[in-house]
């Protein structure tokens, strides 16, 4: 297939684009100028680039046309990485508008499917495992953003004829994580023999072996049959502490873990979990890798590449 893979040179997106690769499809991968493309490091002359952000994605219109993907892979979002950014104006102004113009311009160059990869923040807090069906009550603006976008570009793909597929991603995790989120945050710490500050560490949140996440998307871009909107995680929640648990069993239990010092947030979620079973009755898609193997993974992977390793 011709792929076009937006949000390129991010977490998800450099994975999703070395999977493209190793199974021989054609890529474009859409990058902000700036972009430091470490993570597709090693395969960037097997890739296409083209260089935009969301709000100057007009602006890449011939190279689309010119390319003729078939999928689109919609991952490119700002403000996505940090609570900061959750209520940050952008999500509606720059986000929204951006992601509509590329649903136009995959219409343009004559796309077949495309796929746009939401969050489970769209449901806001539910405290039992979401299904698709599930009302959405987004509590923050970037959830609010993500499913407006979800919903107009499923509208739009209608419009023009394009098979739509709207991803509600849970919590991947794996090698080549932005630094500051909790798995690789926690792991850098220990790993540097530091004490990490936790809350309690009761929430139970559904996590995602990155590998199997993308194995999702492409098994979503290649069955037809796959219309409409999925969750996307492991329907196995896990608690926070025990995930850390795990990380500082990987790295030295004598480890000290500062559970309690920090208090949950106002808006703190508590329980995480995905019903998976549209996903899976469409593509026959499953988790392969459980969390005390993708811990393992995780930690080795930060153990070989040093602890001020990142993006």
């Amino acid at each position: 297939m011709r792929c076009l893979v937006t949000g390129a040179s991010g977490f998800v997106g450099s994975n999703l684009v070395h999977k493209l690769v190793s199974d021989g499809h054609q890529v474009l991968a859409v990058v902000r100028q700036s972009s430091n493309l470490w993570r597709i490091r090693g395969i960037e002359s097997q890739i296409k680039f083209a260089y935009a952000t969301l709000d100057t994605i007009h602006r890449i219109g011939e190279d689309i046309c010119s390319f003729k993907p078939e999928v689109v892979f919609h991952l490119a979002w700002k403000g996505g990485n940090s609570r900061k950014f959750l209520n940050d104006d952008s999500q509606a102004f720059e986000n929204i508008p951006g992601s509509l113009e590329l649903v136009r311009l995959a219409h343009t160059a004559f796309c077949s499917r495309y796929i746009f990869l939401g969050s489970s923040v769209e449901y806001g807090k539910y405290q039992q495992p979401v299904h698709e069906t599930d009302v959405p009550e987004p509590t923050n603006l970037y959830g609010l953003a993500k499913l407006a976008t979800l919903r107009l570009s499923q509208g739009l793909c209608a419009q023009y004829g394009m098979g739509f597929v709207g991803v509600r991603l849970f919590w991947a995790y794996g090698p080549m994580d932005d630094p500051l989120r909790m798995i690789p945050s926690v792991t850098k710490k220990l790993l540097a023999r530091e004490r990490p500050s936790l809350t309690p560490g009761e929430q139970l949140w559904d996590f995602l072996y990155i590998d199997d996440a993308v194995a999702a998307l492409v098994a979503l871009a290649t069955n037809d049959s796959a219309e409409g909107i999925f969750n996307l995680g492991s329907g196995r929640p896990v608690s926070i502490r025990d995930v850390v648990s795990k990380i500082r069993g990987y790295i030295d239990p004598s480890l000290e873990l500062g559970f309690g010092e920090m208090p949950y947030a106002s808006d703190q979620v508590m329980h995480l979990e995905a019903d998976i079973t549209r996903l899976q009755a469409a593509t026959g898609w499953k988790p392969k890798i459980g969390i005390s193997e993708g811990i393992r993974r995780t930690v080795e992977w930060y153990t070989k590449q040093g602890v001020d390793h990142g993006a």
